[in-house]
């Protein structure tokens, strides 16, 4: 009986255990807390230069009108005074086979020595406008000065009118023409005086695509580039891979800055264009659209590029119509005549 009774209080004591086991909550797993970052983009210097991508304005120049001036290539001209100094230089024609040259500038304002100054061609105004840039000059031909003054929205400064200050350098001994200089404090107090917008039109604050990173170009290798105006004026710019920029030869010899420093750029640009001529003499480019050929750090590719009328922007595009993204650096851009120019 003893037994029996033993045996009822062990499944007694059972019976009230069971449910509360039963009753016990399980243990949930430890939670885990997902946090996502927003991704950033990170907003673009204001100091960039429009006109090479580089991060290097001053703040004075940050949305300022680019400043383009006519400079000459005849061989009394020659080395320039600042020849170094621009963003771009770009080259073309203008009448007897000669080239001539507009450099243009982001901020002028401390380069010391500019020249010698040249008289305006209509050619070289549409390229600066092209930019929403300041076209500065001594002087002009008719077609030159009729374009500028029957648009009145076309900005100038003529050192022959007296909008600027400039002197004359007449250590070479050579003619009156192929000595007069100016500098950028002269320059920019000039368009100061004439009372000439600066600050840039907001359509034109991006006249080139700047890849992100160094690119290597479709086309494939180029050491170097030829390119030919005329019998006497033929440039050719050869690779240095030491520093990734291409040096100027003109007609075989180092083009120099007077200086002493050889020029040399991060970009050469061809747009290859249809020559003509005017009043029997004066070179005019077909500047509506064409072929032409981009060459940076020692590679090229094809391109197609269009302008238009006298204010519109450049357009640069590959063979396939996508916007060619330039690397970052100073131009050499040429106006060459169509069919001359080697790529080797």
């Amino acid at each position: 009986m003893r037994r029996i009774k033993a045996v009822l209080c062990v499944l007694l004591a059972l019976c009230m255990i069971i449910p509360f086991a039963a009753c016990k909550k399980e243990e949930e797993p430890p939670s885990t807390t997902v946090t996502t970052t927003e991704p950033t983009t990170e907003a673009a210097p204001k100091n960039i230069n429009i006109l090479t991508g580089e991060a290097n304005l001053k703040d004075e120049a940050i949305g300022r009108r680019p400043v383009g001036i006519m400079v000459e290539n005849h061989p009394d001209a020659r080395p320039q005074w600042g020849l170094n100094t621009p963003d771009i230089v770009v080259e073309g024609l203008v009448e007897g086979g000669i080239t001539r040259m507009l450099w243009l500038y982001s901020d002028v304002s401390e380069v010391e020595k500019i020249g010698p100054c040249r008289s305006a061609r209509n050619n070289y105004v549409e390229v600066a406008e092209a930019f929403d840039a300041i076209y500065a000059h001594f002087g002009g031909s008719s077609h030159a000065y009729r374009l500028m003054n029957n648009d009145s929205s076309i900005d100038h400064i003529d050192y022959k009118n007296g909008d600027a200050k400039y002197d004359r350098d007449h250590s070479r001994g050579v003619a009156t023409e192929h000595t007069a200089y100016t500098t950028g404090e002269w320059l920019m107090q000039g368009i100061e005086n004439k009372g000439v917008r600066t600050e840039i039109k907001e359509e034109y604050t991006s006249p080139f695509t700047f890849a992100k990173s160094k690119k290597t170009l479709s086309g494939g290798e180029c050491k170097e580039v030829k390119a030919s105006f005329s019998y006497s004026y033929n440039h050719t710019f050869k690779y240095d891979e030491t520093d990734g920029l291409y040096y100027n030869y003109m007609n075989s010899n180092r083009m120099m800055d007077a200086d002493g420093t050889q020029m040399a750029v991060s970009n050469v640009l061809i747009i290859s264009c249809n020559v003509s001529y005017y009043d029997s003499k004066y070179a005019e480019w077909n500047l509506s659209s064409g072929s032409g050929y981009y060459i940076s750090n020692g590679t090229y590719e094809e391109i197609k590029w269009e302008k238009g009328s006298t204010h519109d922007m450049f357009r640069f595009t590959d063979k396939d119509g996508k916007e060619i993204e330039f690397n970052i650096g100073k131009f050499w851009i040429g106006f060459v005549p169509s069919g001359n120019t080697t790529i080797s």
